[in-house]
């Protein structure tokens, strides 16, 4: 990923945010910043306002912090002593200044953009792509999940003057915010992973969500588009689109990218298939079935930005699971494996990791660290109940529910004969029956641990003697 900065000057950036100069000792600066507790060298401080935060109450922290230009959307006399040390640019709204500035940048740099959406594995996709192609063309991605208003504006004016590729993550929960994100990319190629049940709540029914998704071709009507013909909800936008395509599937084998994983342990894929006719079989190191949708999905991404597939079937067996939160293996001192897969989770991605410790056999015995999936409004009870009744099919030697829905989902377990030797309950988290849970644990086993982001099951984790560290949360 990109390491080298960029200049702007500060005509430029009042220009693209119809901003009001109030002081000007700095003429031009470099880079985006948004939080004080970091160095802001020679940036651009830019203080957003949320729900929970304001960040014009850390504008002198900013000064503090080397900021050379602030961008606000108020003024407090307070501040008039740092007119002298830093830039005070004002506009009407800073979150909208800096969509406005992002999409400026955008177009003065001239890169190629790449937006990835979809109910899961936009994520996956966005690294394994990222991987894929970083050696063809030079490449920056977007860091974690910023794939939001405030998250796609930041990536964008992260990217290097170098980037001649910039990949990007979009999310949504309501109507609307995927269209608003393409107004400030400009895609040039864009991707629907696949449609499922991710913020059922907010949308409505999985009608809704599709309707949302299918913004990102509909605001992109000459990209390329690249779709996924094997989930019903993708297929029917595949066929009301009328833009450059690229069709991926695991059933068809006569489109552009056709995978399939015959073997799956926990090293891995074994991916048969073939690219644009090309046929081949590689081992790839990411783990769990569900993956082989969002490695299909990012080979339909490189072959858009013009890779041969013969290139694209040498790269994948490089790819690699990298995202914290996302089918992380650690060990425990003792042996036993956790499979730390909480940085999400909604019903399909629950289904998927269920699926998973079903088809693959462990040397010992199977544990289960789940927690509530959020988002899913009056469908949350009947989720839960069901994720339940998919977890007795894996015969789990004890599970270990964290959340609020343990009752729903004991009742789902218990509906389909589920009867682990060992079953706990918090509904908030307890270091100490977290250890206790722990005890349970030998050499060979694996525990699986899932479960929304809010829960944070990775205070669960991190109260059990690991090996190695789970990482730096993102």
């Amino acid at each position: 990923m990109s390491s080298i900065t960029w200049t702007c000057s500060i005509q430029d950036l009042a220009q693209a945010t119809g901003g009001q100069i109030l002081s000007q000792p700095f003429a031009e600066f470099h880079l985006v910043g948004t939080d004080t507790r970091k160095p802001l060298d020679g940036m651009l401080f830019v203080a957003l306002k949320g729900d929970q935060f304001d960040a014009h109450n850390f504008v002198a922290k900013a000064v503090e912090q080397k900021a050379r230009v602030i961008l606000v959307h108020e003024w407090r006399e307070e501040w008039k002593p740092l007119l002298e040390k830093a830039t005070f640019v004002k506009v009407a709204d800073t979150l909208k200044a800096l969509q406005n500035f992002a999409h400026f940048w955008r177009r003065k740099q001239k890169f190629k953009v790449m937006g990835i959406t979809g109910s899961n594995g936009k994520t996956s996709t966005k690294e394994f792509t990222y991987q894929m192609v970083k050696d063809f063309i030079p490449t920056y991605a977007s860091k974690g999940s910023f794939n939001n208003h405030w998250g796609l504006p930041l990536s964008i004016l992260a990217a290097g003057p170098e980037t001649k590729l910039l990949i990007l993550e979009m999310g949504m929960n309501h109507p609307g915010e995927l269209f608003r994100l393409c107004q400030i990319a400009e895609p040039d190629i864009v991707a629907v992973t696949t449609v499922g049940r991710a913020h059922i709540g907010e949308l409505g029914s999985q009608a809704k969500i599709a309707e949302a998704k299918e913004e990102i071709y509909l605001a992109s009507p000459k990209a390329i588009h690249v779709f996924n013909v094997d989930n019903e909800w993708t297929m029917r936008m595949q066929a009301r689109s009328t833009a450059q395509q690229i069709k991926f599937s695991s059933f068809k084998p006569v489109l552009d990218v056709f995978l399939r994983a015959q073997r799956l342990t926990w090293d891995g894929l074994d991916i048969v298939g073939s690219l644009r006719g090309v046929e081949g079989r590689t081992w790839v190191h990411v783990l769990g079935r569900q993956n082989t949708n969002n490695l299909m999905c990012a080979c339909g991404l490189a072959l858009a930005v013009g890779m041969q597939p013969q290139e694209i079937w040498t790269y994948l067996s490089t790819i690699h699971d990298v995202a914290w939160g996302r089918n992380q293996l650690v060990a425990l001192n003792n042996g036993a494996k956790i499979l730390f897969d909480a940085y999400n989770a909604n019903p399909d991605s629950m289904s998927a990791l269920l699926k998973n410790l079903y088809e693959m056999d462990v040397d010992g015995r199977k544990f289960l660290v789940v927690g509530d999936m959020k988002e899913l409004g009056t469908f949350s009870e009947a989720a839960h109940e069901e994720i339940g009744e998919k977890a007795a099919a894996v015969l789990f030697e004890g599970i270990l529910y964290v959340g609020e829905n343990a009752k729903a989902f004991q009742r789902g377990l218990e509906k389909a004969g589920g009867k682990p030797n060992i079953f706990v309950t918090m509904a908030k988290f307890d270091p100490q029956i977290a250890r206790d849970f722990a005890n349970n644990f030998n050499a060979g086993d694996l525990v699986a641990v899932k479960a929304s982001r809010g829960v944070e099951l990775e205070r669960v984790v991190e109260t059990w003697p690991l090996q190695t560290p789970l990482g730096k949360k993102p």
